[in-house]
């Protein structure tokens, strides 16, 4: 134990700042559970709901520092990525017809 009182208050602060860091990290990994637990169900509103708050949960870190902009950067890309990939939007169905109009080659 430090025997400098501006020490002994820096350790208080170390304590209460690590703890909601952790906190804040526990949240984020709990928002990454939730949206594992939803791919198998592809229910889409569900898996676009969770996946906007876990967006915002870890812009929000960033903003407070208790993760690093660059990692937040790539785990959102990431994110989208897999969300684009997994629940794919419906594509309309164009008629040939259509196609031939447009000037597309249909082959």
């Amino acid at each position: 134990m430090a025997n400098i009182k501006s020490s002994q208050k820096s350790i208080r602060q170390t304590a209460k700042l690590t703890a909601k860091n952790k906190a804040e990290r526990g949240r984020l990994k709990t928002f990454s559970k939730k949206l594992r637990a939803l791919e198998p169900t592809n229910d889409k509103d569900a898996i676009k709901s969770v996946a906007i708050e876990y967006m915002s949960a870890l812009d929000k870190a960033a903003k407070r520092k208790v993760i690093h902009t660059n990692r937040v950067n790539r785990l959102k890309s990431r994110l989208a990525k897999h969300i684009f990939i997994s629940i794919p939007e419906e594509k309309p169905v164009v008629s040939e017809e259509k196609l031939v109009e447009q000037g597309v080659s249909v082959e």
